[in-house]
């Protein structure tokens, strides 16, 4: 189960109505039409089915509502459909929620997370497990930094939700130690692009910005701390390739891939 390569046949794309999920399913649908796309989604407020348009009338592709806090249905899910790869998705994102209802960020992104990673134990099929975390983990990066946060710094949450997220993490890693589970995890800065729900900054601004002459921020000073999602997705499909049991900090445009 940890081989440097393998070739998926069944993946699981946990979360995939949301933003970048869904251009992650529509992507393999496209470019590989050939693999068998699971996706699982419990259509939370900031999931659109309309995001999965472009994959829905493929033979391959199947859509599945519910949540990833349900056992059973994982473990249903991994032995009917004979998942191979697990693309873990699914989480409350947005900073400013998490300060209300930090609870429910907890449930969703920490036990939901380890309610997946023991239906991969007990199955025993996964040959990658990739778990989409945040640079956030790492908490405030100095103003002067030049390349970012390296993958070994200590991780110094600052809100509720990169908490959970930290959270997340350990328990992939312990999993990836204790019984050998392929595991990487993927911390990504800022992502913006289509499909994107506008309780974020940049959708926001554009849907602002709409009909009036000239947009009401500079666009370029964001995208030095974003990276879009295409670019995303690129380096996604870098970070599958390489061996398991390994971190990636993915940064935008100023820095580097480490």
């Amino acid at each position: 189960m940890g081989e440097t390569t393998y070739n998926p046949k069944s993946i699981l794309i946990i979360g995939a109505a949301g933003f970048i999920a869904s251009h992650v399913a529509n992507r393999l649908m496209r470019n590989y039409p050939h693999y068998e796309i699971v996706v699982l989604d419990k259509l939370d407020y900031c999931s659109n089915l309309k995001n999965l348009l472009p994959s829905k009338s493929s033979k391959n592709f199947k859509f599945v509502k519910g949540d990833i806090g349900s056992a059973d249905l994982v473990n249903y899910l991994l032995i009917t459909e004979g998942i191979d790869t697990i693309m873990h998705f699914a989480v409350q994102t947005h900073v400013d929620n998490s300060f209300g209802n930090s609870i429910e960020f907890t449930k969703n992104n920490i036990y939901g997370t380890h309610v997946l990673l023991e239906a991969c134990k007990v199955t025993g099929t996964i040959h990658r497990f990739i778990h989409v975390s945040t640079y956030e983990v790492y908490g405030e990066t100095e103003a002067d930094a030049i390349v970012g946060n390296h993958e070994a710094l200590q991780l110094l949450p600052t809100n509720p939700y990169s908490a959970t997220k930290v959270g997340a993490e350990m328990p992939v890693m312990a999993y990836g130690r204790s019984y050998g589970l392929p595991v990487i995890t993927r911390r990504g800065n800022n992502v913006y692009g289509p499909n994107q729900f506008p309780e974020k900054l940049i959708p926001t601004f554009i849907l602002l910005a709409r009909g009036s002459p000239s947009p009401s921020m500079e666009m370029d000073v964001m995208c030095e701390a974003t990276c879009t999602v295409k670019m995303w997705l690129k380096r996604l499909r870098l970070c599958c390739t390489r061996e398991v049991l390994v971190m990636f900090t993915i940064l935008g445009n100023r820095g580097k891939e480490v």
